[in-house]
C-alpha cells in the first residue's frame, strides 16, 4: 500500500513539477543544504498566494511532505478524498464553527506520527494568506506541533523547523519568476511545553521566516511597497535580502514613507495602476510585432483560455486564489486541449513530431499573447500620461522622489 502511496505522491509531484516550470519564466531555489537529511523536518512558510504556495515549496525539494491546510477545503468529499490521497489534513480555526484546539488534536498526532517516521510537515503558521509582502504575526500551531511532536511517545527526540520564503515577482502573473528561499534548520529537542518555551519557539520561529522572504513593516506596508515595487518587472527576481535590508534603513522616516504611498494613492485615482514603467518607443514596436502571434495564441488556445478567464472574473473573490486556480485549471484543460491537438495533427498528416511541433509552437503563441498582453497595459498607461501634462508631472515628481530615496538606499 505504501508503495502505491509513493508512486502516486511522486507522480503527481513530477506533473505539477513539469507544470510549473512552463507557468513561471524562472523558479529559482536557494538553500536546499539547510534541508537535514537525518532528522525529521516541519517547513513554515509565509503564505502569499493560496494553494500554489505548497505546490512551489513541496516540487522544489523531494521530501515525502505532509501539508496542513485549512478545513474548508474538504467539505467536498470528492475534494476529500483527493487531497487526502497527497497527504493534505484539515487545520481547523475559530471560524469554521468548532473549537479549534479539540478539533486539531487528532490532527497533530497524525503530524506526530508522521515526523516519527521521518516525513516532512508543511504549514503555514500566519495563518491566513495575503498578497501584501510584510511580516505577520505568527500562530502557535507550528510550535505546538513541534513541541508536541519531541514529546509525543514512540515519536521523534529531535526535529528541524525549516523556515520557508516564497518571493513572487507578480502574484497572478503567467511567466512571471519566484524565488523560493530555504532558511537555516531550527533545532528542536525534547523540552517542557510550557508557555514560555512556546513563546520561545514562537519568536526564534518568526525571526527566521522574516530573513527568508520580503517581510516589510504592516503598518507602513502601502508607502514601502510603493518604493521597491512601483516599478517592477515581472521577469526579474526579487531580491528579498537586498529589500529587507533598504527597508530596515527607512525604519523612522515615516513621513516620507507616507508621503510616497499618498502620491501613489493619487495616481491611482488618476487612472494609473501599479507595477507600471513607461514604455519606450522600441518596445512600443515590439508590441505590435507580436500582436499576430498573439492573435494565434488566442485563437488556437481560446477553448481553455476563455472559461478559466470566465470562471475567475465571475467566480474568484480574493485574489490570493488566482494564480493558484489560473495554474490549475491551466494544467487539466491545456493538457487535455493539447493532447487533442497532437493527436490531430498526427492523425492527418501521418507524421507523429508534427503533433509535437504543434503543441510548442501553441505554448509559443500562448507566451506572446501573454507578452503582449503585458506590453498593452504599459503601452495603454503610456499613453494616458502622455494625454495628461498634469499627470505626468505628478507621476514624474513620485519617481523622482523614489529614485532619491533608492539612491540613499542601495
Amino acid at each position: 500500500m505504501i508503495v502505491i502511496k509513493y508512486l502516486w505522491y511522486y507522480s503527481f509531484w513530477t506533473i505539477v513539477r513539469i507544470g510549473l516550470r512552463l507557468y513561471y519564466s524562472k523558479i529559482k531555489v536557494t538553500g536546499l543544504e539547510n534541508i537535514p537529511k537525518k532528522t525529521p523536518i516541519i517547513f513554515g512558510s509565509n503564505h502569499e498566494n493560496a494553494f500554489i504556495d505548497a505546490l512551489l515549496i513541496t516540487t522544489s525539494n523531494t521530501c515525502f511532505d505532509h501539508y496542513l491546510v485549512r478545513a474548508g477545503v474538504f467539505k467536498n468529499p470528492m475534494a476529500k478524498a483527493f487531497f487526502n490521497s497527497l497527504n493534505l489534513m484539515p487545520v481547523y480555526r475559530a471560524q469554521d464553527g468548532v473549537n479549534p484546539l479539540e478539533a486539531n488534536k487528532q490532527i497533530f498526532r497524525a503530524c506526530f506520527e508522521a515526523l516519527a517516521k521521518k516525513y516532512a510537515v508543511m504549514l503555514f503558521p500566519e495563518g491566513e494568506h495575503n498578497i501584501r509582502r510584510h511580516r505577520r504575526v505568527l500562530k502557535k500551531g507550528i510550535t505546538r506541533i513541534a513541541l508536541g511532536a519531541v514529546n509525543f511517545e514512540g515519536g521523534t527526540k529531535e526535529l528541524s523547523v525549516v523556515p520557508v520564503g516564497v518571493n513572487y515577482s507578480d502574484h497572478t502573473g503567467f511567466r512571471s519568476t519566484v524565488h523560493i528561499v530555504f532558511g537555516k534548520p531550527i533545532v528542536v529537542k525534547q523540552q517542557e511545553e510550557n508557555a514560555k518555551n512556546y513563546n520561545q519557539l514562537t519568536a526564534q520561529i518568526t525571526e527566521a521566516m522574516s530573513k527568508v522572504h520580503v517581510s516589510l513593516d504592516r503598518k507602513e506596508y502601502l508607502g514601502l511597497d510603493a518604493i521597491f515595487f512601483h516599478d517592477q518587472d515581472a521577469h526579474q527576481l526579487v531580491d528579498y535580502e537586498k529589500i529587507n535590508a533598504a527597508a530596515k534603513k527607512l525604519e523612522g522616516r515615516s513621513a516620507e514613507v507616507k508621503a510616497i504611498e499618498e502620491q501613489k494613492t493619487a495616481l491611482e485615482s488618476a487612472g494609473l495602476s501599479f507595477p507600471f514603467r513607461p514604455m519606450s518607443t522600441r518596445h512600443a514596436f515590439t508590441l505590435f510585432a507580436l500582436a499576430p502571434f498573439a492573435l494565434i495564441g488566442l485563437l488556437i488556445n481560446l477553448p481553455v483560455l476563455l472559461p478559466v478567464y470566465l470562471f475567475i472574473k465571475l467566480k474568484v473573490k480574493e485574489i490570493e486564489f488566482v494564480a493558484s486556480l489560473k495554474f490549475g485549471f491551466s494544467l487539466l484543460g491545456f493538457g487535455i486541449w493539447w493532447w487533442h491537438l497532437a493527436s490531430w495533427a498526427s492523425e492527418y498528416t501521418g507524421q507523429w513530431y508534427l503533433g509535437i511541433i504543434g503543441v510548442a509552437f501553441s505554448f509559443v503563441t500562448l507566451i506572446s499573447l501573454n507578452g503582449f498582453i503585458r506590453k498593452w497595459k504599459r503601452f495603454r498607461l503610456t499613453q494616458l500620461l502622455a494625454s495628461d501634462e498634469i499627470l505626468q508631472s505628478k507621476y514624474n515628481a513620485f519617481v523622482d522622489e523614489i529614485a532619491q530615496i533608492r539612491a540613499e538606499l542601495f
